[in-house]
This record gives C-alpha cells, structure tokens and sequence, in this order.
C-alpha cells in the first residue's frame, strides 16, 4: 500500500454526512445502492481539476455524470444494464426553462384524463416479450394499463425524444413508488396524484441543474453508454480525451443481494416492467447485472469479471489516474482480501489517504461513516487505487 500526500479533509467529511439524495436531477429514480451526491462532488473537487475527464465504468443512476458536468468536468459513464444508462442519460440531459414548463404543463393535463381501462394492441410486443410479467395481475392491471396510456400519450405527442424520455422517467419513479415492494398498491386517484407530485418535483429539479449550468462552458461533454466496463479499452471516444483524472464508481457487491432491473411485486415477484417504462430491452437475468451469483462457491465468476473489468479500464489509465471505488461485502474475512488481490492482478495498487480504510455503515442506505478496524456485511469501504510502480 502506497502513502497518498492529497489533502482530503473536505472530502472525508463529506462520508459522515446523513443527508438523503436529493437536489438537482439526483432524485429522478431511486437506483439501487446510489452514491451520496456530496460524497461525488468532494470526490471529484478533491481529485480532480475543471476539464478533466472524471469515469464511471459503472454508472448505474448517473450521480458521476451529474455532479462532475455541474462542476465543470468531462465524464464518461458505461454500464451494462439499459435501464441504468436510459436513467443516467435522463439525468445529466439538460432541459431548457422553456423545455421544462412546456412537458410539465403538457403531461399535467394528461394526467387527469388517464384511463385504467385502457388497452392497446400496438403496446402487446412488450406484453408478448414477458415485459409486463406479474403487472398483469388481478390486483396491478389497473396500474398497468395507466403507465400504458401514459406512454401511449407520450409516444404519439409532438416532443422531442430528450422531453419525452424525462415524462418516461417520471413513470419509472411514480411505478417504483407503487409497485416495488409494496405490500399494499395505491388506488388509481393515488396514483394519478402522485404522477403529478413526481412532475412537479422533477420539473423543480431539471429547473435547478440547467440554472447551476447557465455560465458553465460550452465544451463540457457528458457521455453515457450501454456497454460492459471490460470494453473500455475499445471505446474511440476516449481518444479524444486525455487519460482520466479520476474514476469514481461502485461496481456490484460480490455476494450481497441487490435487485438492479426488476421490480419486486407483492411477495419477491419480479416484473421487469422497468425496461417496458424506459423503452429499453432487458433479457437478462440478476447475475448478469450483478457479474455473477451471489450463490456461487467462491464467487469465481464475480472476481473473474471483476478482474476482466479492471485490466481493460488500466489500459485508459495513466500513472496519475486515481480510483476511487466503494464497495460492500457479505463476508468481508475472506472476499476484502480477494477483491484486493485482483485489483492488483488487474495492475492497481491500494493508496493509503488515512491511518485506516475508511468505512460507512449503511443499515437502510443511510449515509455515516467511521474509521475501524473490522465491520460486518452492513458496511461499505472506500477503496483508493493507482496504476502499479
């Protein structure tokens, strides 16, 4: 383990703060196992300069891409799933105020009028593709058949792509919020009520992040692509960057349970409903999102993807680029250890910043943290990693 010299004061205290995500376009999707803002924007104030290039092999719901274009840097996001990069795409484009007012006032008036007793042949591809799986139900069609309408609304207006992909993501919130492990549904006045109350407040947001950019630079570019992070090294567009300053990512947890791509309806039945809502295709099982099963001896496929992961993104590194990674582990005696060892198989080599690794207990995502010595599979650790000597 190497000794970094950076001052990162503001940056470990931004790990102890408890706020929520909220603020600009943060709070469009509750992505599974989202950074902290404050934590990205102290991450990348702290190790990074404007103009450079900040990287996200893992973007999941793009709080990289958000908060390195509000302060003024270059980013590049890749995942693997297309919910992931449509949510994260969504987030970091920007509305202008005339855009905004137009979509919120046009999908207000919608709203009202929208029918659970709709049906519509020309939806029946995603229904025939397994897309509507367990929201076909006795007690979720109704639901289905509003989210229908809405995007039914949605694809035969006059709107451009990026404002109807903004009242597509106001779906996918006001969908999660009902359906995603709840044991009770919402009527469909609720419903309706609460579509509203989600474009109010997007509309709010979208509003704050294109005011925070009205005097940044022009040339600042935001790129978000649906590829694995193991092609990296093939991506052209890196050519016309310089290496990157700063990768800052979360890549899965090797062995903890986290759904990406489903919802979860009433008793653990998943629906992948989401891709439907998004307009993107899915096909896979939770495996491919999470690089492997969680019950697998030894987690092999994990860490041999993970190694396959980190040697292409060295190729795009230079000697000054740092790594700045959390990660969780349902069993940190022996899988810590494992991740350490393929990232230097990878060609990485740990950077010390304090006397000890940094970690955050995270019962219910809540964000605190605390320097100690040993932890349980509640905690999430920040790795630092530079090339090897």
């Amino acid at each position: 383990m190497i000794k970094s010299k950076i001052d990162t004061k503001s940056f470990t205290d931004a790990i102890h703060d408890k706020s929520n995500v909220k603020g600009f376009t943060h709070d469009f999707y509750n992505y599974p196992a989202r950074f902290s803002p404050l934590f990205v924007r102290e991450a990348i104030k702290t190790f990074s300069k404007p103009g450079d290039l900040i990287l996200d092999p893992f973007v999941g719901g793009g709080t990289t891409l958000v908060e390195a274009k509000l302060l003024n840097r270059h980013s590049i996001g890749l995942d693997i799933s297309s919910l992931a990069t449509f949510i994260a795409k969504t987030k970091v484009t920007t509305l202008s105020l005339k855009e905004i007012k137009l979509v919120k006032n046009w999908a207000l008036k919608i709203v009202g009028n929208l029918d659970c007793h709709f049906s519509l042949e020309a939806q029946s591809t995603w229904k025939n593709e397994g897309y509507h799986r367990n929201v076909s139900e006795k007690t979720t069609w109704r639901i289905r058949n509003i989210i229908e309408h809405f995007i039914h609304q949605i694809e035969n207006s006059s709107l451009l792509v990026k404002q109807k992909n903004f009242l597509r993501c106001s779906m996918l919130k006001t969908g999660q919020w009902a359906l995603d492990n709840k044991k009770t549904l919402p009527n469909i006045a609720d419903f309706r009520k609460k579509l509203s109350e989600n474009i109010e407040q997007m509309s709010k947001g979208a509003t704050e992040f294109t005011n925070s950019l009205s005097d940044a630079p022009k040339n600042i570019k935001s790129l978000c692509i649906n590829q694995p992070s193991y092609e990296i090294a093939r991506l052209r567009v890196l050519k016309n960057y310089q290496p990157p300053a700063l990768i800052l990512t979360s890549p899965p947890y090797p062995g903890v349970h986290i759904v990406y791509h489903r919802w979860q309806i009433q008793g653990r039945k998943e629906t992948p409903a989401p891709f439907w809502i998004a307009n993107s295709l899915d096909g896979h099982g939770l495996s491919h999102y999470a690089m492997g099963g969680r019950q697998e001896k030894g987690l092999e496929t994990y860490f041999a993807n993970i190694l396959k992961s980190f040697s292409s993104i060295r190729k795009v590194c230079s000697k000054e680029t740092l790594i700045v990674q959390m990660v969780a582990f349902s069993d940190i005696t022996w899988q810590l250890p494992k991740y350490l060892d393929v990232m230097a198989l990878a060609g990485f080599e740990e950077v010390q910043i304090s006397d000890d690794r940094i970690w955050r207990q995270v019962p219910s995502r809540k964000w605190y943290a605390e320097i100690k010595d040993s932890v349980d599979s509640a905690n999430e650790v920040v790795l630092f990693h530079k090339l090897l000597c």
